[in-house]
């Protein structure tokens, strides 16, 4: 498959040259990005919101924990999300059963409102890319899984490595 835009850099003479895949993957999500808010424009909602009103929406009721871990952010990243959306009056909170230090967060009547408005734009770019990937999406969601998991073992491999080198 050819892409029309490459990720890869030309040089002076127009040539391509091999880059690192890590390299490309940023690319990769820099074009993701500007993608989604593209799709978003307008309505209410930034693509990272959209992304945590997708979270309370789809798995329902969660930790601020929970969410940073299933989104791969920063714990105090999430709470800030949390907090603009609970001044939006989008988000309340309760305390969570299982511990009572923590609260579990869920979408209000608002933040559906608000979650649908957006998820309409979201699924008209949707119902473009999918189609555009030119391969079953299941295949393109194994090779994501793949980089996912990659990216989480280089991570703690390099965690492990800092920890080394100032112990």
């Amino acid at each position: 498959m050819t892409s029309k835009h490459s990720l890869r850099p030309t040089n002076p003479t127009g040539s391509q040259r091999e880059i690192s895949l890590l390299f490309e993957v940023f690319v990769l999500n820099q074009r993701l990005r500007t993608l989604t808010s593209a799709a978003l424009a307008g309505s209410g909602l930034r693509a990272d919101e959209y992304a945590v009103y997708s979270l309370l929406f789809d798995a329902g009721p969660m930790t601020p924990t929970g969410m940073a871990r299933q989104m791969g952010m920063p714990l105090t990243t999430v709470l800030d999300y949390l907090r603009s959306m609970r001044e939006r009056g989008h988000v309340a909170r309760r305390r969570d059963v299982s511990d009572g230090r923590a609260f579990v967060a869920r979408l209000t009547a608002s933040g559906l409102r608000q979650f649908h408005r957006a998820s309409r734009a979201w699924n008209d770019a949707l119902r473009d890319f999918e189609p555009a990937l030119g391969m079953p999406v299941g295949e393109v969601r194994r090779a994501l899984h793949a980089i996912d998991d990659a990216t989480a073992t280089t991570l703690r491999g390099l965690v492990q490595r800092s920890i080394g080198r100032a112990g």
